[in-house]
């Protein structure tokens, strides 16, 4: 495992910081549908989370991200990342800590959450929510899950001409 400190510093717009803003603290952060690996990365660099996640299912956007990190020279032996190729909902780990799905639209949101929870593997004592659509799919999915997860927040954070919302969700 190399350092990040040579890695490309990543185009982070104020919505990707402020998905890494609202994660909690010493626990785990997961970026599903991670992408270009922007989120992940800032998130590390941060040096806020135990370890973090890169989760896509494009063998090829996670092998990128493997190549990126395996160039970066300077060891430092305290940062903990994890790479996943697999579709969100067909991962077979334990999901712990944060769990941020961004980027896609509130149908992927409920199915990666519905199957990993009829697994048994979501365990996020947070999840950072942003849909790019179907928000009228997600939010009555969630609502189901008022048993479990208790909606915190709600942001709304402009991204060029359009407003995304950001819904932020402690485990009860």
């Amino acid at each position: 495992m190399k350092s990040i400190a040579k890695l490309p510093k990543p185009k982070v717009s104020e919505r990707m910081k402020i998905f890494v803003d609202h994660g909690i603290d010493q626990l785990p952060y997961w970026d599903f549908c991670c992408d270009h690996g922007y989120i992940g990365i800032h998130a590390l660099k941060s040096e806020r989370f135990s370890e973090v996640h890169f989760v896509d299912q494009i063998p090829h956007i996670i092998e990128r991200l493997q190549a990126l990190f395996a160039q970066s020279d300077k060891v430092k032996p305290e940062y903990k990342y994890f790479f996943h190729i697999a579709a969100g909902e067909d991962l077979i780990t334990k999901v712990e800590g944060n769990c941020l799905i961004a980027g896609v639209g509130g149908t992927t949101i409920k199915v990666i959450l519905e199957t990993l929870s009829q697994k048994d593997l979501l365990h996020a004592k947070r999840l950072l929510l942003s849909p790019h659509l179907d928000e009228h799919i997600l939010n009555p999915f969630m609502e189901s899950f008022n048993d479990r997860y208790k909606l915190m927040e709600k942001i709304e954070i402009p991204e060029g001409k359009r407003v995304r919302p950001l819904y932020i969700y402690d485990r009860t």
